[in-house]
Parts: C-alpha cells; sequence; structure tokens
C-alpha cells in the first residue's frame, strides 16, 4: 500500500540514507584470512552463519491481536489462519522504509528497471523523483517469496552495496527458507501507530496487505482474482489501471494491477486510500463490482474478511521510550507496550 498522495481523488496510497553499509563479502573474506582460502568461502559462510547468527524469532498472531498491540521494535509473526503469510511489524515508517523501498522500486514501483537492483544514489533519486521520503514510499508492503529471492541474488551479482536492514531481511528470508527455488511464502508489513499513521489507519493497511499475503500463497485464490480482471470491462480495467498508476504502480504489470484492484476493491474500505470518485465511477457501480467479487470468492480463510469490520483498536496506542530501527541481539520484544499473548512458532 503506497504514500499518501495529494492527487486529485485524495486518496491514500497503501506500499517506505541509511547508516554505513555492511559488506558481508568483504567480511567473509577478512575472515577467511584473504585470497588463498576465497574458494572456501561458500562452505565457511554456511558454517559462520550457523555458529554465529541468532534466529530471529517468529511467533503466530491473528488480524485483531496485530491491531491491538504497539511494536516499540521490529516484531516478526506468522499470520495465524496461513503460516506461510509472515508479518513484519515496524516501529516506524523509517524503519519499514530502509528495510524494502529498495525491494519496492525493484519490484513494482514505476519508472525504475525491475531487472537490476537500484544504488544508493539511484534509490534516492528514484524516491525524490516519486515525491516521497524513505519513510512515505509505501504505508505497507507486500512481496512473494520468489520476488525477494530474485532480488537477493541480483543485489550480490550486481554488487550493490546493501544497509543493515536489508541484510536482516535476508537473514530472515534464509531462516524461513524463502531463499530456495520454488518457496512458496509471502512478507507482509505495516508501521507502528503514530504521527501520520492513527491505530484505525494501522489496521486498515493490515487488511490491505493480509489480502496480498493469501493472493500469493493460495493458488485458487489468485486464480479467481485473475477471472475476476478478465471479466472486467476494458473500460474498468482502465479505471483501475489509472488509479494504480497515479499512485505510483508500473501500470505494465499486469499481475499487479490485479492484485492491487482486489486488495483496494474488496479490503480497503476506507475513503482515504480508496473511494469511489478515484476511478471515476458512482458508489453505486463501486458497490455493483464488489458484490459480484465477493459473490463467488473461494471459501477459505481470507473470504470472511470481504465482509467483516475492521478489529477494533485503541483509541491511541501509548508511546514507544524508544523507536529503534531494527532489533539488536537480546532485545527482541516491546519494551513498553504489547498485548495479545503471541504464540512462539
Amino acid at each position: 500500500m503506497g504514500a499518501r498522495r495529494g492527487n486529485e481523488d485524495d486518496t491514500v496510497v497503501i506500499r517506505r540514507v541509511s547508516p554505513e553499509p555492511v559488506g558481508r563479502r568483504s567480511v567473509l573474506h577478512a575472515g577467511l584470512g584473504g585470497a588463498a582460502t576465497f574458494l572456501l568461502a561458500a562452505g565457511f559462510g554456511a558454517f559462520w552463519w550457523q555458529r554465529r547468527v541468532k534466529p530471529i524469532p517468529i511467533g503466530t498472531a491473528t488480524e485483531a491481536q496485530i491491531d491491538q498491540t504497539q511494536p516499540c521494535e521490529t516484531i516478526v509473526t506468522y499470520l495465524a489462519p496461513d503460516k506461510s503469510v509472515v508479518i513484519i511489524d515496524f516501529p516506524s515508517l523509517e524503519a519499514q522504509g530502509l528495510t524494502l523501498d529498495r525491494v519496492a522500486a525493484f519490484v513494482e514501483k514505476a519508472g525504475v528497471p525491475h531487472n537490476s537492483v537500484l544504488g544508493d544514489a539511484a534509490l534516492s533519486a528514484a524516491i525524490t523523483a516519486s515525491g516521497d521520503t524513505v519513510a512515505s514510499y509505501y504505508y505497507g508492503h507486500d512481496y512473494q517469496a520468489g520476488d525477494l529471492a530474485r532480488f537477493f541474488i541480483l543485489a550480490q551479482s550486481e554488487n550493490i552495496a546493501l544497509n543493515p536492514q536489508e541484510l536482516w531481511l535476508k537473514q530472515l528470508l534464509r531462516q524461513l527458507g524463502w531463499l530456495a527455488p520454488g518457496a512458496n511464502g509471502a512478507i507482509i508489513t505495516l508501521p507502528a501507530a503514530g504521527g501520520d499513521v492513527p491505530p484505525e489507519m494501522r489496521a486498515v493497511i493490515l487488511r490491505h496487505e493480509i489480502s496480498h499475503g493469501a493472493f500469493y500463497t493460495v493458488p485458487e485464490y489468485r486464480h479467481y482474482v485473475e477471472q475476476f480482471w478478465a471479466s472486467l470491462t476494458p473500460d474498468d480495467r482502465a479505471a483501475f489501471t489509472g488509479f494504480l498508476g497515479r499512485q505510483g504502480y508500473d501500470t505494465s504489470l499486469t499481475e499487479l494491477m490485479l492484485n492491487e484492484t482486489q486488495a483496494y476493491l474488496i479490503f480497503t474500505r476506507d475513503p482515504r486510500f480508496f473511494n469511489a470518485a478515484a476511478i471515476g465511477k458512482t458508489e453505486a457501480e463501486v458497490s455493483q463490482l464488489r458484490q459480484g467479487f465477493i459473490a463467488s470468492m473461494p471459501d477459505f480463510w481470507l473470504t470472511p474478511l470481504a465482509t467483516a469490520p475492521l478489529p477494533p483498536v485503541p483509541v491511541a496506542m501509548a508511546a514507544c521510550p524508544e523507536k529503534q530501527a531494527m532489533l539488536t541481539a537480546g532485545k527482541r520484544l516491546c519494551l513498553c507496550y504489547r498485548t495479545g499473548g503471541l504464540a512462539s512458532a
């Protein structure tokens, strides 16, 4: 889900430079003692990873539990109805952007290449050209395992120096086994409440991103969305494509268009993010499209969320004493406000 836009339809887009990059390749090289042992790097790297890197803790939570909580540090959970969907709950939009803006540009942003990874200067230029900041590039993110693996493979082959937050993400994906070919999984993210993101908006972002998680991990649902898109009139498809293009999505990517259409039309019931005027239609026309989609949805865990109200949220969230960009060893839990009894994986 992309950033707020001050455009004519007054909607918000759902989907957002760093400390000195940590060059993992150079660390390994130094630890091995130079060029004489370079051929052993891959094997030693695996050994080093297993012995030195502590696993990232992953709990399990429902949508309602997440809506009731405030992450003071980055928290990772499996979505309870479908553990192939992993939620990263960031302490701020800034922390989220540092971790995923480069991935966003690579996977789906307009005006940037999708067959190579942007370096720091090019990424900064792309964000500035879009009228956004690191924090506002996206308000929530969603990516399937295959695209994330492709990103890290290309970043390594192109010698892109990733920042510490991106290396943390790579560690998480390796731990999940999602860097392997054929992995089925999806990362969805959202920021803590505060500033431009009040608790009720945080809940809207989460519901939107959950629908993307289902699209990526449930083949039957993906197929249904593809059929729905094909059933739309050319004018309807153009209306949604125009809306998404104004939000900065690459409209040449058909799968992106149909995926975002289902998320905005069905699972983003908030006029700040999506409304009939945004696609040049009447409320009655949008209601008819929604009813048609919902009537034939496959019956699985996402289906009730198509009509269910958002879970209740606190009027205000307690402020964290300190918002850190990433977790550090031994400091994995929220320091000030974390409820819901998340189960360990």
